[in-house]
């Protein structure tokens, strides 16, 4: 008994000793939680960023891809089909402020292997990241990675594939301010880093070489010393949207030029004199809806050039040959600058046939020219037509799959090339032609 008495002596002093030190404890409580509020301001899909005032929205959409080439100007090198699976995710952030919208915009895209509009082999580019935009709005203003101002047509439809079609299209630094004055007017001015308006481009078969072998030149452009400047008017209204648009472009010779062949040198390099020319771009827009077909629409646009054929699409030539660019010598002789010059021209008619399947038809020409190159009797040109069609099928909400055919019709006209070897080669001008067929599938996912 003395020692049961004992024991339940001591867990009594035990107890009233734990109860004593838990009463010098602080009471503590769950931590409130905050959830995740939906934002209604900005649409679907937006949510208020935790402990902010931003609205936050996260989508993408993940595409495999499915392609095929055919026809003319294709060497055994070059693919005649590439597969490409893509994933795209972008971020929206918006905030209301007592001076306007405040936004940001952000998208990547990763390729496990992309498809050049051209198809060629080349080099197996696998597992790219590119920055697909990033840009900061803030009322009017608009400043990062953004479309050009220039025109709208890529911008807001652009609906091939593959297909390319020669309009301005793309992303490009710059700084921009939106002046909106009632009525669906607005006016745009932007100034926009002239190197990614660039467009140069010599080509192997412009220059007399022997048979076999590849005669180059170190670029004619000097480095920048002023931006582009581009400007817009637009109106929108219920029946469609109408725009004109003008560009203005620089280009400075570099210091001097360095002749290789096959990759090698040939010789010292040039001295170049210091000239610049001023190049420019003007374009129309006009969008016109189709109230009868659900999402029908039908637009067009066209754009001349001299000395800035970026303007013009002509990046987007299917075999990356095209005249030899903004800035060019005109003569070896007495090293005259000229530039080059041209006109394009895009039309798309789409719209659903059905509530779950939706068409494209697109049409597209381009031709530039280069005066006197290298060769008073010379003048290099570039025309090409392209159209394409396609389908898109809604499997089920955020699933289609969509097929498209495309044919392109280069024409290269007085191009300098080599007949024969050694003492029996003699050199030609000829026009050269090619016709390609392009088509493929493509699944999406939209998220």
């Amino acid at each position: 008994m003395t020692v049961k008495s004992l024991l339940l002596g001591a867990a009594a002093g035990v107890a009233v000793i734990g109860a004593a030190q838990a009463a010098d404890l602080p009471m503590t409580k769950g931590e409130a939680v905050e959830y995740v509020k939906v934002c209604s301001a900005f649409g679907t899909g937006f949510f208020y960023i935790p402990g902010s005032d931003t609205c936050l929205k996260i989508g993408g959409d993940v595409r495999a891809d499915y392609h095929v080439f055919g026809g003319s100007g294709f060497s055994r090198n070059d693919d005649r089909s590439a597969f490409n699976a893509q994933a795209r995710i972008w971020f929206d952030a918006r905030t209301d402020t007592d001076w306007g919208l405040l936004r940001s915009y952000f998208q990547i895209n990763a390729d496990s292997h992309p498809i050049s509009v051209q198809g060629r082999g080349g080099v197996y580019n696998d597992n790219t990241f590119s920055i697909d935009k990033a840009f900061i709005q803030f009322g009017g203003l608009t400043a990062g990675y953004a479309h050009s101002f220039f025109g709208f047509y890529d911008a807001d439809w652009g609906s091939t594939i593959w297909a390319p079609y020669y309009a301005e299209g793309s992303t490009v630094n710059l700084i921009a301010y939106t002046a909106q004055f009632g009525g669906g007017f607005s006016a745009t001015l932007s100034v926009e880093d002239g190197r990614d308006h660039r467009y140069g481009n010599f080509g192997r078969n412009y220059i007399p070489a022997l048979a076999g072998s590849t005669v180059s030149f170190s670029s004619l452009q000097g480095g920048q010393q002023i931006p582009d400047v581009v400007g817009q008017l637009r109106l929108d209204q219920s029946w469609g949207a109408i725009a004109v648009s003008a560009a203005v472009h620089q280009s400075r010779s570099a210091e001097e030029l360095q002749v290789s062949n096959n990759g090698i040198p040939q010789g010292d390099p040039v001295a170049l004199p210091h000239k610049q020319k001023w190049g420019y771009a003007a374009g129309a827009s006009l969008l016109l809806n189709i109230p009868a077909i659900e999402k029908g629409h039908f637009v067009v646009e066209g754009q001349y050039a001299n000395g800035a054929l970026h303007y013009l699409g002509a990046t987007n030539d299917t075999l990356s040959l095209g005249v030899p660019g903004d800035l060019y010598l005109a003569s070896t002789d007495t090293l005259r600058y000229k530039t080059a010059k041209g006109w394009s021209i895009v039309a798309e008619l789409g719209g659903n046939i059905t509530p779950v399947l939706n068409a494209n038809l697109v049409g597209s020409y381009i031709d530039t020219k280069a005066k006197d190159f290298l060769d008073p009797t010379l003048d290099p040109s570039f025309k090409a037509f392209t159209i394409a069609g396609n389908l898109t099928y809604t499997i089920v909400k955020d699933l289609t799959i969509s097929a498209e055919v495309a044919y392109t019709r280069n024409k290269f006209g007085n191009v300098l090339d080599t007949v024969g070897t050694g003492e029996e080669a003699t050199t030609v001008i000829k026009d050269v032609k090619q016709n390609i067929w392009q088509g493929g599938i493509r699944l999406k996912r939209v998220f």
